[in-house]
C-alpha cells in the first residue's frame, strides 16, 4: 500500500504495527487438552467472551478481532497499518506453570503464529513466546523458530514470574538471540506486576502497574549490566516504554553521585544505553509523544497500537501525524525505526 500523508510525505515502505496481539481460537483447545490442569478456556457471559486461566484472573472481555484475522484486515486498512506484528496477549506467557508445560505451550502458540502469518504473509509477522522459566527448553525453541522467515523477533514479559531480566542464569538466552539477531520485545503481565497490592483499585494494575514494571525493566536491563555485556541486543518497551524515558535524567544524576548504580556498569552513564532501547507511540497524548522523541530520538519510537485491546490507540497513523513531525522523523515512526529494530525478512 502507498498512503500519502501529505503533499510533502509519502510512505514508500509498508507502515508497521509493532504491538499488536492475537489469539489463535485452536490454541486454546490444544493447550487445554494437553495440560487441562493449566490450559486457559474460553468462556462466554453475557454475549461476551473471556479466557479463563486456572488459579489467576480471567482476561476480557475479547474483542472479536483478537480472533478473526479478516476483522483484523479489515481493522488494519481503516487505520493505514500495512504491517502487524502479532504477538500473544501477556497472560499467556504461562512462566508459572512447570517447565514442561510452558514448553509445551509456547510451541503450540508459535506454530499457530506461524500459520497465521504464512495465511496473510503481506500483513502479518509475528514475536515468538519462549518458556522462560526454563532456559534450556528456550534456548530449544529459538532454535526450533529462528528460521521462519517472518518471525521478527520474541516477545517476553517484563519478569519471568517474579524473576527480574538482568538474572544471570538469562545470559544464555541474551545471548542465543543476540547471535541470531533477534530483538527483544518487552511486555509487561498486569498479573505479574510489582507492587500489585497497592494498585486493585481504579485499573491502576493496567493505568500505573504496567508502565511502571516496563520501567523496573528497562532499568534493570541497563543497571544490571545486560545491555553493556550483550551491546548487540535490542529490547523494545511498548506503551512508551513507561515511564523510563522520563527519568533518563534522573538516573544519570544518581549514577554521577552514588556508588551503587556504578556496580555493573562503571564509567558509562545510564543514558549511554538507551542506544539499545526503542519504544512504541502508545502515549495517548501529542505532548507526551513529543516529549518521548525529544528524549530518546525519532529513530528509536516506532508505531505501535495495542490492538485490539480497549487500551488500544484506534487511529494510530493519524496520531503521529497530528505530531507535526518534520518529514523524515515521520518516516522513521511509520517505517523506517520498525525496520531497523526488527530482524529482517528474507529478501
Amino acid at each position: 500500500m502507498d498512503y500519502r500523508i501529505s503533499p510533502e510525505v509519502r510512505i514508500d515502505l509498508p507502515t508497521i504495527d509493532v504491538h499488536a496481539h492475537a489469539i489463535v481460537p485452536a490454541t486454546l483447545e490444544a493447550m487445554a487438552a494437553a495440560h487441562p490442569d493449566y490450559g486457559p478456556v474460553l468462556q462466554e457471559k453475557d454475549g461476551r467472551r473471556y479466557l479463563h486461566y486456572p488459579g489467576r484472573s480471567n482476561l476480557g472481555p475479547l474483542p472479536e478481532p483478537i480472533f478473526e484475522p479478516d476483522l483484523r484486515l479489515e481493522t488494519m486498512d481503516s487505520q493505514k497499518v500495512d504491517i502487524q506484528v502479532i504477538a500473544i496477549p501477556p497472560p499467556n506467557f504461562h512462566y508459572h506453570v512447570p517447565a514442561d508445560v510452558g514448553s509445551d505451550f509456547a510451541r503450540i502458540q508459535n506454530d499457530a503464529l506461524a500459520n497465521l502469518s504464512d495465511s496473510r504473509p503481506d500483513r502479518f509477522h509475528w514475536f515468538a513466546t519462549l518458556p522462560l522459566q526454563a532456559v534450556p527448553a528456550a534456548l530449544e525453541e529459538i532454535e526450533r523458530v529462528q528460521g521462519h522467515e517472518r518471525m521478527r523477533g520474541v516477545q517476553i514479559g517484563t519478569n519471568v514470574d517474579g524473576t527480574d531480566l538482568d538474572d544471570p542464569t538469562l545470559d544464555s538466552v541474551w545471548e542465543a538471540l543476540a547471535s541470531a539477531n533477534l530483538p527483544v520485545w518487552l511486555h509487561p503481565d498486569q498479573r505479574a506486576i510489582a507492587g500489585a497490592d497497592r494498585l486493585s483499585d481504579f485499573y491502576l494494575q493496567n493505568l500505573v502497574g504496567l508502565p511502571m514494571d516496563s520501567t523496573i525493566a528497562a532499568a534493570r536491563l541497563i543497571f544490571g549490566g545486560v545491555l553493556k555485556r550483550h551491546p548487540d541486543l535490542r529490547f523494545g518497551l511498548v506503551h512508551g516504554g513507561g515511564f523510563s524515558p522520563f527519568q533518563v535524567g534522573r538516573w544519570d544524576h544518581g549514577w554521577s553521585v552514588r556508588p551503587e548504580p556504578k556496580e555493573h556498569i562503571g564509567g558509562q552513564p545510564p543514558s549511554t544505553y538507551y542506544r539499545q532501547l526503542y519504544f512504541d507511540t502508545l502515549t495517548h497524548n501529542r505532548a507526551s509523544l513529543l516529549l518521548l522523541g525529544e528524549r530518546v530520538g525519532w529513530s528509536h519510537v516506532m508505531l505501535g497500537t495495542d490492538f485490539p485491546f480497549d487500551m488500544a490507540e484506534d487511529d494510530p497513523v493519524a496520531r503521529v501525524e497530528e505530531a507535526g513531525l518534520d518529514p523524515s522523523d515521520l518516516r522513521s515512526v511509520l517505517e523506517g525505526t520498525a525496520q531497523g529494530f526488527l530482524r529482517p525478512t528474507a529478501p
